[in-house]
């Protein structure tokens, strides 16, 4: 028995101490890259701006609690949108540019429960052409029937669905395009 515990008790201390050796090593890589982005904070009073950056983030403003601007991708992060109140304010979803079909794609998630440990609920997704200002796609999708699943905390929003007219829609994209516009005026300034 003692012959057993003893080995057991290395195999451990042998695959523990390759664990952390293997887990530093990684570690050491990703601290010597070089291909670190650079990230812009700004506070409610516009504060804190320097240089040209891929990112630019705004943290508790007036339109949602957290954005996240990526300057080379023209994309737009949003947690926690405020100024349109079909999300609610805990929501997730994201706003870009593609500058070669000169459209904008906006998508957002109303949290309405969690079936994965992440964002569940309603959805919509669009993408409206900046020439022509139509909508070219959208999808409404609802959110899980937490009903079947069992989740009953959650079961008033079963299925729940947002549907946006087209005019609604073009204001939103029309919004998020300015907001990018604004933000990348703002980092070329700087």
């Amino acid at each position: 028995m003692s012959k057993k515990f003893t080995f057991l008790f290395g195999c451990v201390l042998v695959i523990g101490g390759l664990l952390i050796v293997g887990c530093s090593e990684q570690h050491e890589s990703v601290d010597k890259s070089t291909d670190k982005p650079s990230v812009v904070e700004r506070d409610l009073n516009g504060e804190n701006v320097s240089g040209k950056n891929e990112y630019y983030e705004i943290n508790e403003s007036e339109i949602a609690e957290h954005l996240e601007y990526n300057n080379k991708k023209r994309s737009l992060y949003i947690a926690g949108l405020k100024v349109f109140e079909e999300f609610s304010t805990s929501n997730e979803g994201s706003a870009s540019i593609s500058t070669d079909e000169n459209t904008i794609t906006f998508s957002m998630t109303k949290s309405t429960g969690t079936v994965t440990g992440a964002l569940d609920g309603p959805s919509v997704s669009f993408r409206m052409d900046l020439d022509t200002k139509k909508i070219i796609d959208k999808n409404f999708t609802p959110a899980p029937n937490y009903k079947e699943l069992g989740m009953e905390e959650f079961s008033e929003h079963s299925e729940e669905l947002i549907e946006l007219t087209e005019e609604r829609m073009l204001e939103i994209g029309k919004y998020f395009k300015e907001l990018i516009l604004e933000i990348e005026t703002k980092i070329e300034a700087n």
